[in-house]
């Protein structure tokens, strides 16, 4: 007896597999976003000004500035990838759920189809051993 909701455990399975790795890609993306957030915090701390004259000044003001909007930037990105990482995370939740859901149910399933051979067996055994037993009785007469 066939799980009658095969194709869509394939179909649950499919889809859980893809939100996985959406899921992996979206935390490798976070990563990044960080990891790029913390090199941009690192190379402004170490900007130590030595500065000359006026036009050093000016550049390393320029420089700081423009790190300054950048790091701004970063961190934004890295915000937007932590929500896009959250969002992944919710459908991979949500994916494996459907796909236990079913799972399960294939699982009663299949214990139900078992459970009805083995009682379809006893009948057959049941009606064999009543008819020997019938057969014995007409012949002992």
């Amino acid at each position: 007896m066939t799980f009658p909701l095969a194709g869509l455990l394939r179909v649950r399975g499919a889809q859980e597999r893809v939100a996985a790795e959406q899921l992996a890609r979206a935390s490798a993306e976070r990563a990044r976003a960080e990891a790029a957030t913390q090199d941009a915090i690192a190379s402004l701390t170490d900007l130590r000004p030595l500065v000359g004259d006026a036009q050093t000044l000016m550049a390393m003001a320029a420089a700081r500035a423009a790190g300054r909007s950048a790091l701004g930037d970063l961190q934004a990105l890295a915000e937007l990838s932590r929500d896009t990482e959250s969002e992944a995370k919710s459908a991979h939740v949500e994916a494996r759920r459907e796909l236990k859901g079913l799972e399960r149910l294939e699982s009663t399933h299949r214990v139900e189809a078992v459970n009805a051979e083995l009682a379809a067996e006893q009948v057959a055994l049941d009606e064999i051993a009543v008819a020997r037993s019938a057969r014995g009785e007409g012949s002992a007469a």
